[in-house]
This record gives structure tokens, sequence and C-alpha cells, in this order.
């Protein structure tokens, strides 16, 4: 990777939706360095409102309201009901947007030519080694394989959050230290808190994915109260950090719009929520559709007004007019993907559909499809790291954000 340091501050935090990797016995990380031009940009000229958005008004909270009214809605209407998951709920709640947001991914990796061309390694070596480490732990264990992806899911949903967080950091041109920390450790603990609420209840299982994961610890319900404490300690400290930045004409309109969205889907995706629905809507509504709406919008930005070039296909269905087939092109696989894992694995809606009984397979034939089709979430955790990072490896991101490179 090309501009990437080595560093412990604030000044290395990557604007977009990537994570650290550690190495060896030395927790440093390997973060990508803003834009020259935005690092350490002193606060002392109000930025325009417009120019904080990263598409638009219009596009920016339209990303979020329509989870928002979707997640309500769902509140509403099935809080304190049955807990079965009926298929068109499945369908629009999960595949839908959540399947599809995976598959979205392709479309700025493997559909693109170029970008084929140019990182074979990052898109190619992990596939094998995925699919190995993932057969050995499904066949050793397969609650304790699906443990282990649950946690990951979530650090990948946090980390997703405080990505957009990032990108509109990195927009408004934010470069106090103070706020570095500030806001990563409050949408941190206003994610965590709620799950580490999750694992203090007795009464609760870990059903992230409802395929008999576990708690690794369980938290004494006595700590449940010190935990809430500690949310309200920095939720308080950070509404009087933006009253100070408002009172500057320094408000950041879009991180804190995604600051407040992100407590919110935690706090009653995990936190309140007692329907797999409603934490289904909360969760993967607020995580899918935003994804797939700015992966629409760096396709459209990059391939705009062409229809040739290196990868014709991704360059058609990006035109602005075509957004309902770009996405169709998500969904397809989407929903394919979830075909087979319901007909090999999960046997919960295709067995009365086709009133047929799927042979059951054996053991080691489940853990090869269980790794097969796992395949494509692991990728797309693992190539979100990659793919958001201003650091000089995704020119395309900085024409579609409209942020000059250094």
């Amino acid at each position: 990777m090309s501009e990437v340091a080595e560093s412990d501050g604030p000044e290395s935090e990557v604007p977009g939706m990537s994570f650290s990797a550690s190495y060896g016995t030395d927790h440093r990380s390997f973060e990508c360095y803003p834009p020259p031009h935005l690092a350490h940009v002193p606060m002392t000229q109000p930025h325009a409102v417009a120019s904080r958005w990263l598409v638009s008004a219009r596009f920016d909270l339209g990303i979020l309201l329509v989870p928002m009214v979707a997640s309500l809605v769902s509140l509403v209407t099935l809080y304190g009901r049955g807990a079965d998951v009926p298929l068109w709920a499945y369908l629009l709640l999960i595949v839908a947007f959540d399947v599809a947001h995976v598959w979205a991914t392709t479309l700025v990796t493997y559909f693109d030519r170029e970008v084929l061309r140019s990182r074979r390694l990052l898109l190619f070596l992990p596939v094998p080694l995925f699919l190995g480490l993932t057969y050995r732990l499904h066949a050793h264990s397969p609650t304790l394989f699906w443990t282990l992806l649950a946690y990951v899911a979530i650090y990948h949903f946090i980390k997703q959050q405080y990505g957009f967080i990032a990108l509109y950091k990195a927009r408004a041109g934010e470069g106090e230290r103070l706020d570095y920390y500030l806001d990563k450790w409050t949408l941190w603990a206003g994610a965590l808190g709620p799950v580490l609420i999750w694992h203090a209840s007795p009464a609760r299982q870990f059903d992230w994915f409802n395929a008999g994961e576990f708690f690794i610890a369980e938290i004494d319900p006595a700590f449940t109260g010190d935990i809430v404490a500690v949310m309200a300690v920095f939720a308080v400290v950070y509404v009087g950090r933006q009253v100070k930045l408002w009172s500057t004409g320094h408000f950041n309109v879009g991180k804190n719009l995604w600051m407040a969205c992100s407590w919110m889907s935690w706090s009653v995706g995990i936190g309140l929520a007692d329907h797999p629905l409603v934490s289904a809507a909360f969760l993967n509504l607020f995580h899918g559709i935003p994804f797939i709406a700015i992966v629409w919008h760096r396709c459209n930005k990059r391939w705009q007004g062409t229809t040739g070039g290196p990868s014709p296909f991704v360059a058609w269905v990006s035109q602005r007019r075509r957004w309902l087939l770009f996405y169709l092109v998500a969904l397809v696989p989407a929903v394919f993907e979830e075909t087979l894992w319901d007909g090999f694995v999960w046997q919960q809606y295709l067995p009365s559909l086709l009133s047929f009984e799927m042979p059951e397979l054996s053991p080691t034939a489940l853990s090869v499809w269980v790794a097969v089709l796992s395949l494509p979430q692991i990728m797309h955790y693992f190539l979100d790291a990659w793919i958001w990072r201003l650091d000089g490896s995704n020119p395309d991101l900085h024409a579609a954000l409209d942020m000059k490179r250094g």
C-alpha cells in the first residue's frame, strides 16, 4: 500500500471505513495519513455548511432518514410480538440490504478491471487463506466459528459507522487532537455499551446470527448501571464539546447526525429491542443502506458519462438513471447466496416453500458449504479496511468526495 505510515496519533487516522492491523507484540497500528491539506487543519474559519456534506444535503440526509423511518416503523408495529421472522421480512431486512451491501463491494473491486489489475494480491491472496481458515474452524466447532464471526461482525459494524464519521471529519478539515479521541471514544461507548449490557443480561442469548453463538465472557448484571453511567459521561462530554464548536461556527452537522444515529441503532437494536426484526432493522438497515448508496455515488462519479473503458458493464449500470439496475447487480447474487444458505445450511424457508426436505449434509460437507458461502461476507469485512482509505491508493474516492489529493 502506498503512503502507509506507522503511527499512534490522530494524524494517522484513516478518514474512511478502515481499521488498523496490529503486528507482533508491538501493538502500534498501520494507519494511513490523511491528505496533507487535511492534516492538522486549524479550525479558525467556519466552513460553509454545504461543503460539509459528503455528497449533498438531500443525499446525506436521505441515507440516514430512510433506515431511521423504517426502523421506527418496525419498532412500533413489532415491539412485544412473537419472535418468528416471516420470509418477506427476512428478504427485506436481511437479504435486500445487509447481504446486498456485501456484494456491492465487488462493484468497486472485482468488477473494476483497473482495480483488479493494480490490487491483485489484495483481492485474491486472502481468498484461499480465508477459505481454509473458515473450513478448519467450522469443522472443529461450528458454535465457536459462529461466535467468533459474530464478534468480527460487531467490530465491522462499529468501524463502518466511525468510517462515515471520519469521512465527515476529513471533509470539514478537523485536526484537533481532542476531537479525534473524543469522537472515536464516544462512538465506541455508544456501540459497545449496549453490547456489554447484552453480555450482562442472563436471560438473553448471544444470537447475532442465531446459529448457536455463545458469550465469550459474561458480565455480572450488577455492573449494568456502571456501563450506563460511563455511556452517560461520554454523551455529556461530547454534547458539551459540540455546543462549544457550535458557538464558534465549527459544528459538523454530518458527523453529529452519524453519531446520534449510531447511538440510537445500538441502544435500540441491541439494548432495548426484544424482537429479532426490530434488532435487524436498527442494525442492518443503518449498516446496509448508507453503504450501498455511497458505493453507488462513488461508481457514478467514476463512470459518469462513460459507457466504455476498461469496465463497460460497471460503467453502464453506474449512470445516474440506472441506479435501480446498479442495486439489482448487488441484490441478485445476494438472493442467490441466501438461497444456497437456506437450502444447504439453515433449511428454514425452502423446505416448506418447495414441500421438499433437503438431504442432510455430512459434517465435512456442511463445513465446506459454510466456508464457501461465508467467503463473500468475510472478504467484505477485509476489503472494507482498504477500499475507503484516503492515502492515495483509492484515487477515485478522492474524486467522488471532491477531496483534492495532496
